[in-house]
């Protein structure tokens, strides 16, 4: 009997087949997953593990953060610099009993639920044991995450093999797996053809796990002593490595430290975006770069702050690169279809010249950058002794004027004017008065320019219109009062509203109130200055342009402008005493121009006889000055009037006030 065994058909080979290549290639899939997942947590884990130490080792006051959960700002520029490391999106910092005292980005995980009794247990299980907790996440569909990515808490190991605390690290992986699914994908093919190859998977694995772990290890570490941004030194290794300069025999010669500061670049921020202002830094590395020699330190020192250490270079040669430096910076950069450039100020410290330590020599070119920066901008300096006693004298100044803002210890002295033909009073100047510790009046020339610069202007400016509306208020009706305007009361846009405020809370007459500008005021900005004067003069304040004849004396300013006053600068009015007959000629155009013009006008600093006698023919309206009246307290004004003013206002006065009712 013959068997007959079953014939295979064609069918059934492709279904054999077919089968085969499913049984193979899933194999190869499920052994590809796997050797993909192993790969992405090992080198997880070692991410998670470099960016933990390189958190531990530049965290400042980590104790500190770890108990009170709040950031200084050389804390914040860690974790600003962390968040950017490697492929690390988020962390959080748990302390020893596992509670969460940090979390980096918690603004834009708002929405989510604070840790939970879960987070804090495997916190306190990595206490425990000592070992990392690692797992990998799928983020698809989630909000805030990437498609894949690793969640890994990491002890934070202490020199004496403590546990300081907890760092929930999230890593990115999602560029990591398509890495090893496309390298391995290839292999697969060869899998299928060529089963051996199985055995390079686990070598390729680890060649490219390596490979990233010493690439992410190199940004760790290139991150620990530079700046991410810009590239050059952080202001801790410039430090240790200028330190160690400093204590190296013949470290010195040649040495010497500048400090560089952009001018406004808080106004680049406000008007072109941080994009810009971090393109400016780039800018601004880039071009101290270019000056750098061998042996040369640089640095971002913070913030719009940079600091560079020429070595083996004479004094001359540091100052050309420095002047250098600032030139390449005013170079313009396109940021956002336009061009911006940097103006930088500097501070140059010759270190060969003197001694002292780290400190000293990073004090002293300080203080050459603030004397730049006070002397304008846009310049450098040189450190010297003279320089750093001003910068204390100005200290002082500051605060001072500090406390005076804070306690209202500013005072009001009131100078009179007098009508040139009755000599009675027609109003008083408004002037701010400074005590220093002894009792002495500070120069306004000295302390104004100072309190504009630390940005007090406006606060002293309110109190100072504030104080003289009151004071005017109990005055008689035909007196006026006049208070001097900075520039900076400008630039906000609410100078109107408190003048109309002032003037509502004292109930002094608008008419009664007048405000006095300069020429170079109206350099600065003149459309939008114009806007505020023009609208003062709507609510019917009188506005004077003061100290005129000291700068371009503009008739453009005075028709322009409109003003309701000339004041003609003191330095005019001491030239008669002189028999200068083109002091009197000037003066004459001047008050005839003012005049034509319908202002009234006022001279300033008239202090003799004869110069009163003059200035009465050349039909001046006001006269101000020592010989009618010095500045005296609100108290002395009741006493001064007695003495000087009966009557009414004289017509033209009375005109003046007609026409601005009308």
């Amino acid at each position: 009997m013959v068997v007959r065994r079953p014939a295979i058909t064609f069918r059934g080979l492709i279904v054999v087949a077919v089968l085969g290549m499913l049984l193979l290639g899933g194999g190869i899939f499920v052994g590809v997953n796997v050797a993909v997942e192993h790969a992405v947590m090992t080198d997880a884990e070692q991410k998670a593990q470099g960016w933990t130490d390189y958190f531990f080792q530049t965290m400042p006051g980590l104790e500190d953060l770890l108990i009170t959960g709040r950031l200084n700002e050389s804390q914040a520029r860690v974790v600003e610099a962390a968040e950017k490391l490697g492929d690390v999106f988020r962390f959080k910092l748990f302390d020893r009993n596992g509670g969460v005292v940090l979390v980096s980005d918690e603004a834009a995980y708002d929405a989510e639920a604070p840790a939970t009794r879960e987070h804090s247990d495997i916190a306190l299980g990595v206490l425990s044991s000592g070992i990392s907790n690692i797992s990998l996440n799928d983020g698809s569909g989630k909000q805030n995450r990437p498609p894949l990515y690793v969640e890994a808490y990491v002890p934070m190991l202490g020199p004496d093999g403590s546990t300081a605390g907890i760092v929930e690290v999230y890593i990115d992986q999602t560029a990591t797996a398509a890495l090893f699914h496309g390298t391995f994908a290839i292999l697969a093919i060869g899998l299928a053809v060529v089963a051996a190859l199985a055995l390079s998977l686990p070598t390729l694995a680890y060649l490219l796990r390596t490979r990233q772990a010493r690439a992410s290890k190199e940004r760790a570490e290139f991150l620990a002593h530079h700046d991410p941004m810009t590239g050059l030194l952080n202001r801790g290794s410039f430090n240790e490595r200028l330190e160690a300069r400093l204590d190296q025999a013949g470290g010195r010669d040649g040495l010497a430290v500048a400090f560089f500061d952009i001018d406004d670049f808080k106004a680049i921020n406000n008007s072109y975006g941080h994009q810009a202002g971090d393109e400016i830094l780039r800018h601004v590395s880039r071009s101290i770069g270019g000056s750098l020699g061998d042996g040369d330190l640089a640095a971002r020192a913070g913030g719009d702050e940079f600091a560079v250490a020429f070595a083996g270079k004479p004094l001359v040669e540091v100052i050309a690169a420095t002047e250098r430096i600032m030139q390449a910076a005013r170079q313009p950069i396109a940021v956002r279809g336009g061009s911006i450039s940097a103006r930088l100020s500097a501070g140059i410290h010759d270190v060969e010249a003197s001694g002292g330590g780290l400190a000293e020599v990073m004090h002293k070119a300080d203080v050459a950058l603030y004397q730049a920066k006070i002397d304008g901008g846009n310049i450098h300096r040189l450190f010297s002794g003279e320089i750093e006693s001003r910068k204390r004298v100005r200290r002082v100044l500051e605060q001072l004027i500090r406390d005076a803002v804070q306690d209202g210890t500013f005072a009001l002295h009131y100078q009179p004017l007098v009508h040139s033909d009755t000599k009675r009073c027609a109003g008083f100047e408004a002037l701010l008065r400074l005590s220093n510790e002894q009792g002495e009046f500070v120069p306004p020339a000295t302390f104004i320019p100072i309190a504009e610069s630390m940005g007090l202007i406006n606060d002293i400016g309110k109190w100072v219109i504030d104080t003289a509306t009151r004071a005017a208020a109990a005055w008689p009706e035909e007196l006026f009062v006049s208070v001097n305007l900075s520039v900076r009361q400008f630039n906000d846009g609410n100078l109107v509203g408190h003048v109309e405020r002032a003037l509502a809370a004292s109930g002094l007459k608008a008419t009664r109130l007048e405000l006095e500008v300069t020429e170079s005021m109206l350099m600065e900005n003149n459309q939008a200055i114009a806007a505020q004067l023009a609208d003062l003069q709507a609510l019917g304040v009188s506005i004077a342009l003061d100290d005129f004849g000291t700068g371009y004396s503009s008739l453009g300013y005075l028709w322009q402008f409109g003003f309701d006053k000339l004041k003609i600068d003191r330095l005019f009015i001491s030239a008669l005493d002189l028999n200068d007959n083109q002091a009197r000629d000037i003066l004459d155009t001047i008050i005839m121009l003012g005049h034509k013009l319908d202002m009234t006008v006022t001279a300033e600093g008239v202090e003799t006889e004869n110069q009163a006698r003059i200035l009465a023919g050349l039909a001046c309206d006001h006269f101000q000055g020592y010989l009618y009246g010095r500045p005296a307290p609100e108290a002395d004004i009741a006493a001064f009037l007695l003495a000087n003013l009966a009557g009414q206002a004289p017509p033209a006065r009375k005109r003046r006030a007609a026409k601005r009712a009308a």
